[in-house]
This record gives C-alpha cells, structure tokens and sequence, in this order.
C-alpha cells in the first residue's frame, strides 16, 4: 500500500485530481445505490445521478428521496461540485502554462526528419519561408538564445530558447532524429568571434549526431577549414557570395 501511495503522489496533478474525483463520484454511487435501491437499482445509475449532482446539472431524472440520500446529495454539491471546478481550473491553467511553453522557447520537439535551423535573423526568416515553399515542410525547428518569443509562433514554427553551444538545447532540438542543420553567423558579433560561436555550434551537434547535414555560414575564409574539421558537411561564405555578386554587377555597368 505504501508503494501505491508513493506512486499516487509522484503523479501530475491533474491525474490525481481525476482520480480523487472519480473515487468521490463512485463512492457516492454506491452508498446512493444503498440507500435507495428502488431509486437506483444499479450502480450505474447511481454513478449518472453522482456525475450530474457534482456538476450541479440537475436533470432531475433521478432524485434521491430518503434522508440519507439526500445527505449525500447535499455532499456531493459541495465536494463533489467544488473538485470538478478545480479540475476544470486547474486542466485550463494547464493548458495555457504548455502553449506559454511553446510561445516562450521551452517545449521540446517530439517529432523526427526535422529542419534545425540556429540564429534568427533576416536570412533565418528567409530560409523558413522558402523551404515552407519549396521543400513544402512545416518540420522546422529554430534555435536561438537572444530571442524571447516564438517570432513565428502564428505559423506554428517550434521555437527553441538556448545557446547552441550547450548539449541540452540541441537534446530538446531533438538533433538525434534530425535530418538537416542550418547554422547561421551571429550579425551582433565582430565576424572572428560569429565564426567561433558557429564553429563551437558545429562541434556541439556534431558531438551529439555524427549523421545529420551540417550546413554552417562562415564569414572569414580563414575559418573555412575549421568548420569542417569541426564536422561541418557544407560551408557557406556569405561575405565570398556577397562580393561575387556586387563585382558582377559591377561588370555590367561597365559593359
């Protein structure tokens, strides 16, 4: 008994409250069949007279008419009544508690075959918004530790509050069952130390996934060769595409 005990203890509050309910609802359907089986002569009945008494809904196809039983009815109004409102409080709270959660970066994602995207900023954005169009997913999960909100919890984005340089953010990314990472270069930073941070995140995922793509933005070309020592399977050197691209430009007036 004392094991049943402990265990009933270590649950959720929401299941105990369930469970004290029921035995509450239960009870009273026994004793009510007791007292008045011409009333009630099933326990099942007594259970539906018990269910509507405690959530005061009073249809009045069953009516206790001895003492005792109306006794229990009066019980019931107020215990029975009082625990089903603190049920029905305490199962709201829990679900706004588990969507502030979600909004604030906390949850971790359950699902698998997922996109990992690390760093909010106008290309994260960018990219979000073109796999969404192109790789016609919605399994993309962003990682970013500056952020207080999901920036797109309305389009229903999984947002994960942490440094990508501890092993925990990565575990609620659920980097074990990804299938792509996307690391992308601190803009707030000087552009040695957004290439440390990134090569650090690269060593930390890899660390915990030696399988999973690692797609990283490296913005000095001495750094290039560091990343993928790290673990790093695709380099990006945004600052190279930048400058190729404005020297064409460049070309072009000049023709």
């Amino acid at each position: 008994m004392r094991e049943i005990y402990y265990v009933y203890l270590r649950m959720p509050m929401l299941i105990r409250l369930g469970i004290n309910l029921f035995i509450i609802l239960f009870l009273s359907a026994v004793l009510v069949h007791l007292f008045e089986p011409d009333t009630f002569p099933t326990i099942f009945e007594g259970f539906y007279w018990a269910v509507m008494t405690a959530g005061t809904v009073g249809y009045g196809d069953y009516a206790p008419h001895s003492f005792k039983g109306r006794l229990l009815s009066i019980f019931l109004v107020f215990l029975g009544g009082s625990f089903l409102a603190f049920l029905t409080v305490h199962f709201a709270s829990t679900v706004v508690k588990n969507e502030n959660r979600f909004f604030e970066g906390k949850n971790m994602y359950r699902k698998k075959d997922h996109f990992i995207i690390v760093g909010w900023n106008e290309r994260s954005r960018n990219t979000i918004q073109a796999m969404r169009n192109i790789l016609q997913t919605d399994h993309i999960v962003l990682i970013d530790d500056s952020l207080k909100a999901n920036p797109l919890y309305m389009e229903g984005l999984h947002f994960i509050h942490g440094k990508p340089s501890i092993d925990y953010t990565w575990i609620k990314a659920r980097i074990e069952k990804a299938h792509t990472v996307l690391i992308t270069a601190d803009a707030n930073l000087k552009e040695s130390d957004a290439d440390r941070n990134t090569i650090l995140s690269i060593l930390t995922a890899r660390g915990l996934n030696t399988e999973v793509s690692i797609h990283a933005e490296i913005l000095t070309s001495e750094q290039a060769t560091n990343a993928r020592r790290a673990g790093a399977d695709h380099i990006i050197q945004t600052s190279s595409l930048a400058s190729h691209a404005m020297v064409l430009n460049l070309e072009k007036e000049l023709i």
